[in-house]
């Protein structure tokens, strides 16, 4: 039988000291993912001061918003946008007129175009940044998580530290556990956010979390909040481990840094697998994989609930005219996929006026005829890939003329003032190939012009094919 010797009370958190900082609207399942891998945070991130611990709980609640959400939706009025996202603000240049058409989509379009806009192949400095080179990856690797992680290079390097297949699977961020463990692991990763709340630099963290100043005024209230909270709040040098009743001899004390990490939570009743390998539920995979046969993008086929398919379900059954209440997990999904799957049945087999078979997601004449005003609505990232491709395409040409003008015009006036000096000699001069070499070898402008006009051939390319890639989305009816 084993006396467990109690850890300090103020090395834990608890939901009242929680919910007294975020504010009323505090989800519960955030809450308890927070007291549940509080001990393990305390250890990887070294949260061992009050400080620390304040300024680390104060940025998560601004990210989420007082813990209520786990991702970017993207709903925004046109003042938000242009406030984010506008002119002198972000790189994304967003003018007003852009704002007001972004602003005025319904919710569930606004979000994956305004995304892939600002943060996709519709900003290229971004779009490096981020490495988010996919039509849609603006909008799958939008923030996401308590720290609301953004891009997928940064997807990636939580990857590498939580050892969760985020990039495969970036709705995993959108879950409380998996979410809160990227936020301690991302406070960690250099030591500069415990640095900055040792001096209690509120604007320095900010900056390091957010990259600038944003969400800086509500920071501080939560921050102030944080700290009356943990008033009490310490973390020993030392956690006392289990001894067993009647052992003779003391308990065993271990250092914090070399204790094992806790067993992992249960996870939520509807997170799949972590396995990239392993396929989730089969009867959502088969669904999804016939959505998407159908126009009806639900992302990455891997049978796994996310924004997605809850999106892409929610647009079959309102174009099929299916009265079911749209499910919010796997769990619901299979009180209502016999339907779904009947009606995917007779949408496969269903005979057109054409007199072809099957059923696509229906678009309108404009649309399919890939309208440029249509196009530009719904994947506005296609202007600046537009004018990028006719900028690259035609520096391209200019630096290839130039560069072809470049080498002939100086191999021919080296070439004519050499026979010009050594006319008596040419016929019996020794190194007359070596000679000519040299001239040839000493042309670098043309070689460089050459490939930068490669180069921007390159760039042209890859914004000739983005623009396919949204529009051809557009005019099947994939990119709403």
């Amino acid at each position: 039988m084993l006396d467990l010797h109690d850890i300090s009370r103020s090395q834990t958190i608890t939901p009242a000291q929680l919910k007294a900082i975020a504010g009323a609207g505090a989800r519960a399942d955030l809450v308890a993912a927070i007291v549940r891998g509080w001990p393990t945070a305390v250890v990887k991130a070294a949260l061992t001061t009050r400080l620390r611990a304040a300024h680390f709980l104060a940025q998560i609640m601004t990210e989420t918003g007082g813990l209520q959400i786990l991702e970017e939706s993207g709903a925004y009025r046109a003042a938000r946008i242009l406030e984010i996202f506008g002119v002198g603000h972000h790189s994304a240049a967003v003018t007003e007129a852009e704002a007001r058409r972004i602003a005025a989509l319904p919710v569930a379009q606004r979000g994956p175009v305004l995304f892939n806009r600002v943060y996709g192949v519709g900003n290229p400095r971004k779009m490096r940044e981020f490495n988010n080179t996919g039509p849609n990856d603006g909008w799958l690797y939008r923030g996401g998580g308590m720290m609301q992680t953004t891009g997928k290079s940064n997807y990636a390097a939580r990857e590498r530290k939580t050892g969760l297949p985020l990039v495969a699977h970036p709705e995993l961020l959108h879950q409380p556990d998996p979410a809160f463990t990227a936020a301690y692991l991302e406070w960690a990763q250099d030591g500069r956010c415990n640095a900055a709340a040792d001096r209690d630099d509120v604007v320095a963290v900010r900056k390091i979390i957010n990259g600038g100043s944003n969400g800086l005024a509500e920071c501080r209230v939560y921050l102030t909040r944080a700290k009356k909270a943990l008033a009490d709040y310490s973390v020993e040098p030392a956690v006392v481990v289990p001894a067993i009743i009647g052992d003779a001899g003391p308990a065993i004390v271990a250092p914090v840094g070399e204790l094992e990490d806790p067993a992992p939570a249960s996870s939520p009743p509807n997170v799949q697998p972590l396995d990239p390998d392993v396929r989730g539920d089969a009867v959502l995979y088969d669904v999804q994989r016939r959505l998407k046969a159908r126009r009806y993008s639900p992302g990455l086929l891997d049978g796994r609930w996310g924004s997605g398919t809850s999106g892409a379900l929610s647009g079959f059954m309102n174009d099929r005219g299916l009265a079911l209440v749209l499910p919010s997990s796997v769990d619901e999904f299979h009180g209502i996929a016999d339907q779904v799957r009947g009606e995917l049945g007779k949408a496969e087999t269903e005979i057109q006026p054409d007199g072809s078979i099957g059923w696509f997601r229906p678009v309108s004449a404009a649309r399919a005829g890939a309208d440029p005003k249509i196009v530009t609505q719904l994947a506005p990232e296609v202007v600046p890939a537009r004018r990028n491709f006719l900028v690259a395409l035609w520096s391209s040409i200019a630096a290839g003329a130039g560069a072809v003008w470049q080498t002939v015009s100086d191999s021919v006036t080296g070439a004519w003032d050499f026979f010009t000096d050594h006319r008596d000699v040419v016929d019996d001069h020794p190194g007359l190939v070596s000679t000519l070499w040299e001239h040839v070898s000493t042309l670098p402008s043309g070689v460089w012009l050459l490939l930068g006009a490669g180069g921007l051939a390159f760039i042209a390319y890859n914004s000739w094919r983005a623009i396919k890639t949204s529009t051809l989305a557009v005019t099947t009816g994939e990119r709403q």
